[in-house]
């Protein structure tokens, strides 16, 4: 029978690889349910059911991966997720939530004991393997003795970390069958030994997601990205976070260009100076398919916004990510309300230190009402310049994030003045200072969409009110989280 289960996992492999675009597909693996309830008793009940239960996540709209990583953590609703069936996708993902952590051990059982910290499930089936280079390399040589019955064959996203400076390439048993569809390689010169490994190509040839992070590229960018424009030919989405970029490999970067077809980029803890953005949005990134840019502490600021807000770059974005930035003075707002955006629709302007002044010019922008996302997650606000800005937010608005911003009781109101207050499907307003006039407050408006209402931890002492269905039709709860 472990035979027969093996064979069905690898047909489930094999059937993903045909769609490797997708990050996987649902008819083999209720299959492989199917036959684990019937063949496997009690075990396998109970590996179907959680098969199943994932499975609903995913045909919800809402994926789900189990244990949760921090920095995987789901960003809301999904765009496309119909309001109707928010209060049911939630639902789904509490349910395989609870159902992992009751049964986890069950659901690690068949893999073998040294790769169970390191996997995450999807679908119902390990979907992830985070784990240190040497853990993999002691381990792989098993595999090329025979080692099999591992049932990695579902793996689609890996992450491989090294401690140590220098890594040495694996040897080309370390290389799984499978159809990988997002990679992850950090670490003190972990990219170097990564691309010199025997066998790696035809794995990178299915690759749509690649983060090379923590100082993968110890000075040597060149060498390190020549492969990768190459190399992964079908590459969509590319990180490059904390690797103390220079300008000389932003210099690099633009020389050997970028996959045409990136739609995200992400050069996210790296110092990002003015002469490095001249390169970067000037000096020929044809990046004409991008539509996702993330700059999160890289020290953004007037220069930077001057070359991004000119660059053709600007044009196609739809989420820009600024977050942890230099963003304080007068001039630099003016550089983001000229900036060419057309089509932005996520902001995220997440931990800068921005004036309410600086607030109330932001109100002016030309793309601020055409927003469906917006993230003030630990901006100072409440002032006037606030106010305005929140009255000049659209209908198109879905999420608006304010933790940790000080507002209080007399915020509610303003809020409730906003156009977006119709469109809102996820309202996150916790570590504040709202106490409990200010949930009720909120609570008595009407929110026609709203689906997630996060207020925790800001000093309400009432237990969870009884929900008026009429002002709130769609709403599947308040998140209360207390100290």
């Amino acid at each position: 029978m472990a035979d027969l289960e093996e064979e069905l996992l690898g047909v489930v492999a094999r059937e993903e690889a045909l769609h490797p675009e997708q990050p996987l597909s649902l008819f083999p693996r209720l299959v492989l349910a199917d036959w684990l309830e019937e063949h496997q008793g009690r075990s396998g009940q109970t590996r179907a059911e959680f098969i199943r239960l994932q499975l609903a996540c995913e045909e919800a709209g809402t994926p789900c991966t189990l244990p949760a990583l921090a920095e995987d953590a789901p960003r809301g609703l999904p765009d496309a997720l119909a309001r109707a069936g928010a209060g049911h996708a939630l639902a789904c993902r509490s349910q395989a939530v609870r159902f992992f952590k009751e049964h986890a051990r069950a659901l690690l059982e068949p893999y073998p004991e040294w790769v169970r910290p390191h996997l995450v499930f999807r679908g119902g089936l390990p979907w992830m393997c985070h784990v240190p280079w040497d853990v993999w390399q002691h381990h792989a040589d098993g595999m090329s003795r025979g080692g099999s019955g591992w049932r990695l064959e579902t793996v689609r996203s890996w992450r491989f970390h090294s401690s140590t400076d220098g890594t040495q390439g694996f040897e080309p048993v370390a290389w799984l069958p499978g159809t990988p569809y997002a990679l992850e390689v950090s670490g003190v010169g972990a990219a170097n030994g990564f691309f010199r490994s025997p066998g790696v190509e035809q794995w990178l040839g299915t690759v749509r997601e690649l983060t090379l992070a923590g100082w993968a590229f110890p000075k040597a960018m060149t060498m390190g990205m020549a492969p990768t424009a190459q190399r992964v030919p079908a590459l969509r989405r590319l990180g490059l976070p904390a690797n103390q970029i220079e300008f000389e490999q932003m210099l690099d970067l633009g020389r050997l260009g970028l996959p045409p077809d990136l739609e995200a980029f992400s050069l996210a803890r790296n110092r990002l100076t003015f002469e490095d953005s001249v390169f970067f949005f000037e000096e020929g990134w044809a990046l004409p398919h991008l539509v996702e840019l993330d700059l999160s502490g890289t020290g953004v600021g007037l220069g930077v916004l001057y070359n991004l807000g000119r660059s053709p770059l600007c044009e196609n974005l739809r989420r820009l990510n600024l977050g942890h930035g230099e963003i304080e003075e007068t001039l630099d707002v003016e550089m983001l309300l000229d900036a060419a955006f057309h089509g932005l629709k996520d902001m995220d302007l997440t931990g800068n230190r921005l004036s309410d002044g600086f607030l109330e010019t932001l109100a002016e922008a030309h793309w601020l009402a055409g927003l469906e996302r917006l993230n003030l997650n630990e901006v100072g606000s409440g002032g006037q310049g606030w106010g305005r800005l929140i009255r000049g937010l659209g209908t198109t608005l879905i999420e608006l994030r304010q933790g940790n911003c000080g507002l209080d009781p007399e915020a509610v109101s303003v809020l409730g003045e906003s156009p977006a207050r119709s469109s809102l499907r996820h309202l996150d307003l916790r570590q504040n200072n709202l106490g409990d006039k200010g949930l009720l407050d909120l609570l008595k408006m009407e929110w026609p969409e709203l689906v997630l209402l996060g207020i925790g931890l800001n000093s309400i002492s009432i237990p969870e009110p009884e929900l008026e269905r009429r002002l709130t039709p769609w709403l599947t709860g308040v998140e209360l989280e207390r100290p």
